[in-house]
């Protein structure tokens, strides 16, 4: 093994050393509720993970079929009577046990095919977009890098990089010494852990993580929850960085007064936050950040934020549940008076921009309202267009722009994938007849 390897297990060992059998932990989890496991037997299955943990081997039937139903939500580790980071121990667990399960070169080929099928999309999105000049400013390796604040968008935001605008328009608003970087090269590696590819994702997320320490940054700001969840739990408790490391959101809460002093007035607003609970503060921190904001009331909504840490991702796993809750927040938002819904991360909006196709609200990230509350902002959300299936016009329009400043050309099949990553993400969406026949004139055009 590695020497990273050596100290993940020794993790996962300190773990199972502390454990006292409980099985709190296993008793609040809201996925092994959702396929059926018995709450009743949390001690047998708490037991089985202290002895894969010390043993190794492939888990006991019961076992695996609760690793299987993870979804990263961090009610576990919130229930842990002797602070133990549950969630951690549990991913690492899941690794040795489909390690132990399968060649290691199924998982490799698994990893290899659903980073290449995310870069594609990631690629195609962000050139739809962004102006070339910003999209290879972004793209520059961490370590080249000299600010003292370092942005870190992660993959996938770059499907909605408004999003990274914002923030961006944000840190410059409060006048810092920044950079921003991301996209595929500086993946944080999660499919390569997940699918127990631990040798590669030594080589792509743990050293991102180093790049991260090479660029000279003192603080790093992370944006994507699953970054964010990977480097706190599979790096920073690994090794302790010499940099600082937390979440956009946080930074900004604990910078509040010098946002305030630059807000300027803003139009009424009912909101309601689609909240998850399992990544740090961020929940407490957007909540501080909005109501700050001029104007801006927040509404209270009862929602099911403990099943998971985001959308999408793990939860994807059950879609009914994710189904029910865009549903239940969408009419209960309505029912309630709220004329917005206010997305934490990228992966919530991707989910619920569509809702504007068949609900009286508007769909926007915390980062717009702050933004607007600069004095900043007003970047197109190309993406809810797509979601919301109406007029392409406008979408059209700029995605053929951006795509020959990026060089990037499209053809029909792009198109037909790039529909299917859209439209069947579990989420709220109007008509995606609408975007496939715009996006397919555009490839033809090409």
């Amino acid at each position: 093994m590695s020497a990273y390897a050596d100290r993940l297990e020794a993790l996962a060992a300190d773990a199972a050393d502390r454990c006292t059998g409980c099985g709190k932990c296993f008793e609040v989890c809201p996925t092994a509720r959702e396929i059926g496991l018995d709450a009743g037997e949390a001690r047998a299955r708490v037991g089985e993970l202290s002895t894969l943990t010390q043993n190794g081997g492939p888990a006991a039937d019961g076992l695996k079929k609760w690793l299987d139903a993870c979804d990263g939500s961090a009610r576990c580790t919130e229930a842990c009577p002797e602070g133990i980071n549950v969630r951690q121990w549990v991913t690492i667990a899941k690794m040795k046990a489909l390690d132990a399960a399968r060649p290691r070169e199924v998982g490799a080929t698994n990893a290899a095919n659903r980073f290449r099928h995310m870069a594609q999309a990631v690629r195609l999105l962000a050139s739809m977009q962004l102006p070339s000049e910003t999209l290879k400013k972004i793209l520059q390796p961490a370590e080249r890098r000299t600010a003292e604040i370092l942005f870190y968008t992660g993959c996938n935001v770059l499907r909605t990089p408004h999003i990274v605008l914002n923030v961006m328009d944000i840190l410059d608003a409060m006048q810092l010494d920044f950079d921003v970087v991301g996209g595929t090269a500086h993946c944080c590696g999660v499919y390569q852990f997940q699918e127990a590819d631990l040798p590669m994702y030594e080589r792509m997320g743990h050293r991102t993580f180093q790049r991260f320490g090479q660029s000279g940054a003192s603080k790093v700001l992370t944006w994507c929850p699953t970054c964010t969840k990977n480097f706190d739990e599979l790096e920073k408790d690994v090794e302790e960085p010499f940099f600082d490391l937390g979440h956009v959101s946080e930074f900004l809460a604990a910078n509040l007064e010098t946002l305030k002093a630059r807000f300027v007035d803003q139009p009424k607003r009912r909101v309601v936050i689609h909240e998850h609970l399992g990544i740090g503060a961020t929940v407490d921190s957007i909540r501080k950040l909005l109501g700050a904001v001029p104007n801006l009331e927040l509404v209270e909504l009862v929602q099911d934020s403990g099943f998971s840490y985001a959308c999408g991702g793990q939860a994807a796993k059950f879609k009914d549940r994710e189904q029910a809750i865009h549903r239940g927040l969408a009419e209960g938002a309505v029912a309630a008076g709220a004329d917005t819904i206010v997305t934490m991360y990228h992966s919530c909006h991707r989910a619920l921009a569509g809702a504007e196709a068949a609900y009286p609200l508007r769909v926007v990230n915390f980062t717009d309202i702050l933004a607007e509350a600069l004095g900043r902002g007003g970047h197109p959300d190309y993406y809810r267009l797509y979601k919301a299936g109406g007029s392409m016009d406008e979408a059209v329009a700029a995605a053929r722009r951006f795509l020959a400043d990026n060089g990037v050309r499209v053809d029909e099949a792009s198109v037909q994938s790039l529909t299917a990553d859209i439209f069947n993400e579990t989420g709220l969406a109007g008509s995606r007849e609408a975007f496939a026949q715009a996006f397919t004139s555009l490839a033809r055009e090409s």
